[in-house]
């Protein structure tokens, strides 16, 4: 048998190994592929396949037929730590998990058929693809929201700085063009704030780091096979310096917009410049970090590993071919795994029966409601994603106060409620004086609820706000999540909302605060038939 031949027999295990990861992870690859597809934040993801290709191609004649016995038990344990992760996120609507446990599968396969030592060497591609992964939104929010902040404050300088009069509330900025009275506001929120671009940033910075390694071609070493290295010290510092890159660069976008509707009116804001701002912003950044790269690398220079060219990696373990009793191990392993996530994915969660929001009491206790509910714009809702909401306004003895419901029939699919920690900064509202406070409702529950005080330059207002579902209460939302995901696992349900209310300080805040935990309690007595036990 000749050697084309041979590979062509061959061929079959890697392709029974592929076909059932792909079976296993169908669901998961589906969906990373969307949020790629459609969430900026992560839309180089695309782009890192193609990379990670790119770089195996090149360095393949020196892993191609790589054989080692040493690590098949710590592969077949990672293969195992896998499928239960995969398991346990599908079942808990941990999408994190999920994902995270397609890069441990892919390690564990290859630690199982080949050895420690050709992971260890693949380090690099295992880090383009975690820098792929979108963390959870919980998280996102806890980073976005200081960058939010760190840029606004930026910008404020900046725009002061050149003279022109700039009021700033929270992260929106609110400028008076010249020669008019109409104040224009400019939101900070994460595309300008630099999350947008950031994890785009270290990633290229990565790769840049990569591709312009002198021991680029020693691929077998790795990337990261020193750690004293010049070249790996240079990526790390790209990567690192894409954070400062990227918020000084959004910073100059948002001045820059400032300085157009100061002399150009309001008009400039949402016209030409806004569309292309983006795009010019992000290209600024990759410009600079190439700067940075080439001034870093004529100033240091590159890699200081010496000698000539090392044993190659395939020369370094015994060659062999990858026998067919792991072959098939790997498979049923695999699979196994994938027909209990594929039949708990599309045997669906139990829906509840439940009344829509919209039928919450006009009348709760002395609080009537005269209007009718207020809607978000469709780009508000997008964003929202809830399968049901409502807002309204409540009137009582010399006081407003607006209640806002958000539910969510599922929450596997990574669409959630929003925590006002996230969103009211967005709109300029600070938020102050953190409590915890128990409310005894009419009808004997109880149960703990956020209350701050929120600030947007001289207006306060009272919020207090708390998750619910499935029966159950929480006032943290990393309480609430680990809720859900339990309550997925054993119940197959994930879903739940959020409720919110808020009422201006007027010139009785105590009786404000008061009438806010009034209606508090009333919401909590009837709440139950519109986000189910």
């Amino acid at each position: 048998m000749t050697a084309f031949e041979h590979r062509i027999a061959s061929a079959w295990k890697p392709l029974l190994v592929s076909g059932a990861l792909a079976f296993t992870y169908s669901t998961v690859l589906w969906k990373l592929g969307y949020d790629w597809w459609t969430d900026d934040n992560y839309s180089h993801g695309l782009l890192v396949p193609f990379v990670v290709g790119y770089i195996v191609w090149y360095g393949f004649d020196r892993l191609r037929g790589a054989t080692s016995d040493r690590g098949a038990l710590l592969g077949l344990f990672l293969i195992i730590g896998a499928a239960l992760m995969l398991l346990v996120g599908t079942m808990a609507a941990v999408l994190f998990a999920q994902r995270l446990s397609l890069l441990i599968m892919a390690a564990g396969v290859l630690v199982y058929f080949f050895g420690t030592g050709l992971v260890k060497r693949l380090a690099l591609l295992f880090l383009l693809l975690l820098l792929s992964i979108p963390i959870p939104q919980l998280f996102f929010n806890k980073i976005a929201f200081p960058l939010q902040l760190l840029a606004s404050r930026v910008a404020d300088d900046g725009i002061r700085f050149l003279g022109i009069p700039v009021d700033r509330k929270g992260n929106v900025l609110e400028i008076v063009p010249a020669g008019s009275t109409d104040i224009v506001r400019l939101e900070v929120v994460e595309a300008c704030s630099g999350i947008r671009s950031l994890m785009t940033l270290i990633t290229l910075a990565l790769i840049l780091g990569y591709f312009t390694s002198e021991r680029r071609q020693r691929y077998a070493d790795g990337l990261f096979g020193f750690f004293t290295d010049r070249d790996v010290q240079r990526t790390v510092f790209l990567m690192v310096a894409a954070v400062p890159v990227a918020l000084v660069t959004n910073a100059a976008r948002v001045i820059t917009t400032g300085l157009l509707a100061y002399y150009f009116g309001e008009e400039t804001v949402n016209g030409f410049w806004h569309d292309i701002s983006g795009s010019v912003v992000f290209l600024s950044a990759l410009v600079i970090l190439f700067g940075l790269n080439f001034f870093i690398k004529g100033w240091f220079g590159g890699s200081n590993i010496a000698g000539s060219e090392p044993m190659s990696f395939v020369a370094a373990i015994r060659k062999g071919p990858v026998s067919v009793r792991k072959t098939v191990t790997v498979f049923l392993a695999v699979v196994f795994c994938g027909v209990f996530v594929n039949w708990f994915q599309y045997r669906g969660e139990v829906h509840v029966a439940r009344k829509p929001l919209n039928e919450i009491p006009r009348q709760l206790g002395s609080w009537e409601q005269r209007n009718e509910d207020i809607r978000f714009d469709p780009e508000t809702e997008k964003v929202l994603r809830a399968s049901d909401y409502v807002m309204r306004d409540y009137y009582g003895p010399g006081k407003r106060l607006n209640l806002y419901v958000g539910y969510y029939a599922s929450q596997r699919s990574g669409a959630t409620y929003h925590s006002p920690l996230s969103c009211l900064p967005g709109t300029g509202w600070e938020m102050v004086d953190p409590e915890l406070v128990e409310v005894s409702t009419p009808g004997g529950h109880h149960l703990t609820v956020n209350q701050y005080v929120v600030q947007r330059g001289e207006h306060k207002e009272y919020l207090i706000y708390w998750y619910q579902g499935r029966g159950r209460t929480a006032a943290s939302e990393y309480v609430d999540r680990f809720y859900t995901s339990y309550d997925s696992l054993t119940m197959r349900r994930s879903d739940g909302g959020m409720v919110r209310i808020m009422t201006p300080f007027g010139k009785d805040p105590a009786r404000s605060l008061a009438s806010a935990m009034d209606l508090t309690s009333h919401v909590a007595d009837n709440i139950g038939q519109f986000l189910p036990d």
